[in-house]
């Protein structure tokens, strides 16, 4: 219980230097709000009727994806400032379990993705997003939204510990992340795309996530995309959480 008060407390830290910084405000929720209307105003006409649903009951979901994915950017920035930068150094000088300084800095970013999810789906609801499925599947939207998260936070920190420049903690995951947004389902269906980019475009975690928020949101099936959404969870965890203890043990 000490360390996950100690965490919280750093976690708040890490709350109030977001909501206090316009930049950092502006790169997470001005950015994918900007990309969520331009691309409904581009594609609504014509990829709308590439599937029964709406457009926008598509690019909703996929948005908050990757405004999620897009923002652990600024968690390896930061983590990076965090360790070059003295503060990892002086939370090691104080009688607080050493994993706090992480787990406040995941839990600080997760609270952060939760409102930038909060305010993409709010847009998008404007737009003529719905939750068709009621209040229990809008909770699991956002559950799965939290865990799709993780596989990112992870990268971030393993990113932050083994950069050298907050320019290359920056530039090593904003090309990775743009790839995964092109190679996904979360602008067009997988059948839109050649036969042979296909497997690729549905085995994505982009594209399995958002299966399931789809699944939750407009309707469709859950269980399979919710399960390959867990899946690439573990599996990032399995590999990712020991190399980043590894790397902070260094």
């Amino acid at each position: 219980m000490t360390v996950v008060f100690e965490a919280s407390v750093l976690a708040g830290r890490n709350i109030r230097r977001f909501l206090r910084s316009p930049q950092l405000l502006g790169d997470a929720l001005a950015f994918p709000l900007i990309l969520l209307v331009a691309l409904y105003v581009m594609f609504q006409e014509v990829v709308g009727g590439a599937g029964d649903e709406p457009y926008i009951a598509r690019l909703t979901p996929g948005i908050a994806l990757f405004s999620v994915a897009y923002s652990c950017t600024g968690t390896a920035v930061g983590f990076y400032g965090d360790l070059r930068g003295g503060f990892q150094d002086r939370l090691r000088t104080l009688p607080i379990g050493r994993s706090a300084g992480l787990l406040g800095r995941i839990t600080g970013d997760l609270v952060k993705f939760v409102l930038v999810t909060a305010v993409t789906v709010l847009v998008g609801c404007l737009l003529g997003f719905r939750f068709e499925r009621g209040a229990v599947a809008a909770v699991g939207f956002l559950l799965v939204v939290v865990a799709f998260a993780s596989i990112f936070l992870w990268l971030a920190v393993v990113t932050a510990l083994s950069a050298g420049s907050q320019e290359t903690a920056s530039g090593l995951l904003n090309a990775p992340v743009t790839l995964l947004l092109l190679l996904s389902t979360t602008l067009v269906p997988a059948e839109a795309f050649p036969g042979f980019v296909q497997p690729v475009v549905r085995a994505n975690p982009l594209s399995c996530a958002h299966g399931a928020l789809m699944g939750l949101s407009s309707g469709g099936p859950v269980l399979v995309p919710v399960l390959q959404t867990l899946a690439w969870v573990v599996a990032a965890t399995a590999v990712l959480a020991p190399l980043a203890v590894r790397l902070g043990r260094r």
